[in-house]
């Protein structure tokens, strides 16, 4: 019985110490090494009318450990002047905590991420995550990004940010955004040139986000970014008409699932060559000009991009003119959707070879073959190529077939 009590007695006092150890070793290991964080409770009245001293103290803090986390409850933060977060610092915010432009706001940006030096604890630039950044409905921008690199803003609101919602400015890569909603009140007209989310950077992604009341919708400016279910709209005549929903203006981007409901001029302004356009949808204003408008309008700079699955519908009383409008060398377009309203501008066109090469074009019921000068060469083509030649004087199909190009003369 003595040896059994002994027994017990030594595993108690074994396991008790293995436990106050770990918590101990648990403590010394967040002393030293864990990114500090600052928090705050729950704002009552009796808090500041202005936030910016003092939360700039506390981010300051922060910054100068080596790197840290913000984090702010429920309730409202009113600024006078824009908010800095340093690249060592991250923000995260409860789903009632609000960032408030105070009225006669004194910036153009409610909350600005960069500059500092790179947090001790790791090579990212952190995230803003939770709540809401409101502009106070001034020509502000919402969050304005300066060159960072592997940066996240994500489950978020921002609101009545007149100018820009969320706007990315040149250098620094993978800066992402993800599940954010940027808004302009329905009643309030925007300011002129405005834009929900802007990149003017690259090698970046937007996934499931929406964006409302704005002239432009999404912009892009630079390449290789990847623009993923997204639905951009206007409340016309109150917000102002939208012009743009995305206006694609770097090239190597792609757009998949993305909603352009109600632009006034096109759904996708396509401005820089080799874009993707996959299972997008366009649907044409109802405030806008009947028989006007465009679902893909491309500049001579935006040849050569690829649009496929796409569907486009229209308000029978206002009518979208085209599909697809502009210049359409090397373009890929391959089954495209239309219901009701969308009155022309309705073709496929399958590339062939490389992109000096003249596409294939299907148009209504129809083959369209470009026309060509000068019969192929022997080496050109592969067998079962057609070929139209008109000189001006004589027009024939050429078609190559096992032993060579064959003519075929039209009379």
């Amino acid at each position: 019985m003595e040896r059994r009590r002994l027994i017990q007695k030594t595993a108690g006092m074994l396991l008790f110490n293995s436990i106050v150890g770990k918590k101990l070793l648990g403590a010394e290991a967040g002393a030293h090494d864990s990114a500090p964080r600052s928090t705050t409770p729950t704002v009552d009245k009796s808090q500041l009318d202005d936030w910016h001293s003092e939360l700039s103290g506390r981010i300051a803090t922060l910054d100068e450990k080596g790197g840290g986390t913000l984090e702010l409850g429920d309730g409202v933060y009113e600024l006078s002047k824009p908010l800095r977060l340093p690249v060592s610092v991250s923000l995260t915010m409860t789903p009632n905590a609000v960032l408030r432009a105070k009225a006669g706001f004194s910036g153009d940006a409610v909350l600005i991420k960069g500059g500092g030096n790179k947090s001790k604890f790791t090579d990212t630039s952190g995230w803003i995550r939770g709540g809401v950044i409101d502009g106070g409905l001034q020509p502000v921008t919402g969050i304005r990004v300066e060159a960072v690199q592997r940066f996240e803003i994500a489950d978020l609101v921002v609101a009545n940010a007149n100018y820009k919602g969320i706007h990315l400015l040149r250098g620094g890569y993978e800066k992402n955004i993800t599940r954010v909603r940027c808004e302009v009140a329905l009643s309030a007209h925007y300011a002129p040139g405005s834009i929900g989310i802007h990149y003017e950077n690259g090698d970046s992604k937007v996934i499931l986000a929406h964006v409302i009341g704005y002239e432009t919708g999404v912009r892009s400016d630079d390449s290789s970014n990847w623009f993923t279910t997204i639905h951009v709209w206007n409340y016309d005549v109150a917000q102002g008409p939208m012009l743009y929903c995305f206006y694609c203006n770097g090239d190597n981007n792609t757009f998949a699932q993305c909603y352009a409901d109600s632009p006034t001029i096109a759904g996708f302004y396509i401005n820089k060559p080799y874009q993707s356009l996959l299972q997008c949808r366009v649907y044409y204003s109802r405030w806008a000009k009947d028989n006007s408008g465009v679902g893909f309008l491309i500049t001579p700079e935006g040849k050569c991009g690829n649009y496929i699955g796409n569907v486009l519908f229209a308000n029978p009383a206002h009518r979208l003119a085209k599909a697809f409008d502009g210049d359409l060398e090397g373009a890929c377009i391959l089954g495209t959707t239309t219901t009701g309203g969308v009155m022309g501008g309705l073709q496929n066109r399958i590339p062939s070879g490389d992109m000096t090469t003249p596409p294939l074009k299907l148009d209504g019921t129809g083959f369209c073959l470009t026309r060509q000068k000068e019969p192929p060469a022997p080496t050109m083509g592969e067998v079962g190529e057609i070929r139209w030649v008109d000189d001006g004087a004589n027009s024939a199909l050429w078609v190559k077939t096992s032993t060579g190009w064959r003519r075929s003369e039209l009379k």
